[in-house]
């Protein structure tokens, strides 16, 4: 099927959202649940009740095993672990009445989301952990068409990657470490920012140790998130990688290393 309603750049990436002049082809893509060209409005609530919902029909190992398939099989798999780690505390986090908490949805603007464009930024293995409403797709799609299962090859990576790490002297930089899983070719045909996705992830899992606690284990504020943010906003590493400087959680590697 060839669906026209998007652009890609030279480097993989989804560069606009233009109407296809295919109208059979638009058909067809909706036909399948991928609308293409249409944003949708939601309340922040929606966006909450929607995301916990899904999120209670996920199992943290079979996310955990996707995104070890993230790093080759199937690179959608690596946000989802960044979107589990958001949504997985969000019932029991504190509220101040009626208020949503203070988790990145805001309070009464509503939020757009233009779904098929979030999805395929998904399938092209880019991740990252801004803007917390563009999880909900990837939430719903893993809650409705289950989860990837991680290769032979897809475990070996992860073991290269955890090595990698493993091997860095302390007081490395993320960026620094980027540049070394870049050198080291674990993942192929990614660019920097598809390698920092993948280790925003592994910050979030909580098994790159950082000056902020990792979402996987409890929820943290967006005001929080924020304040660590020690490159300020227009860097581009966010906390909690941008807080890493060396080590790793052993504990964590092995788990990731048995799913």
């Amino acid at each position: 099927m060839r669906v026209y309603g998007y652009r890609f750049t030279r480097t993989g990436g989804v560069a606009g959202a233009e109407k296809s002049k295919d109208h059979g082809d638009i058909a067809e893509a909706e036909s399948f649940g991928w609308p293409v060209g249409t944003v949708e409005h939601l309340a922040p609530v929606e966006v909450f009740e929607r995301s916990i919902a899904a999120t209670s029909t996920l199992d943290e190992d079979a996310v955990l095993g996707a995104f070890v398939a993230g790093l080759g099989s199937a690179p959608h798999g690596r946000q989802t672990l960044i979107s589990f780690a958001w949504a997985r505390h969000l019932a029991s986090a504190p509220r101040r009445g009626n208020e949503l908490p203070d988790c990145g949805l805001g309070q009464d603007e509503e939020l757009e989301l233009d779904s098929t464009e979030v999805l395929l930024r998904l399938a092209l293995g880019w991740a990252w952990n801004e803007q917390p409403h563009r999880y909900l797709p990837d939430l719903e799609t893993a809650a409705a068409t289950g989860l990837p299962s991680p290769t032979a090859e897809d475990r070996e990576r992860m073991g290269a990657l955890l090595e990698v790490i493993s091997v860095q002297p302390g007081g490395t930089t993320a960026s620094g470490l980027e540049k070394a899983v870049a050198r080291a070719k674990i993942v192929p045909g990614t660019d920097k920012y598809q390698r920092y996705g993948i280790l925003i992830g592994l910050a979030e899992y909580g098994l790159l140790p950082s000056t902020l606690s990792p979402s996987w284990d409890g929820f943290v504020t967006r005001t929080a998130f924020a304040e660590a943010w020690s490159g300020g906003p227009r860097s581009d590493i966010t906390p909690p990688l941008s807080g890493w400087r060396g080590g790793i959680d052993a504990q964590r590697a092995a788990r990731l290393r048995g799913v």
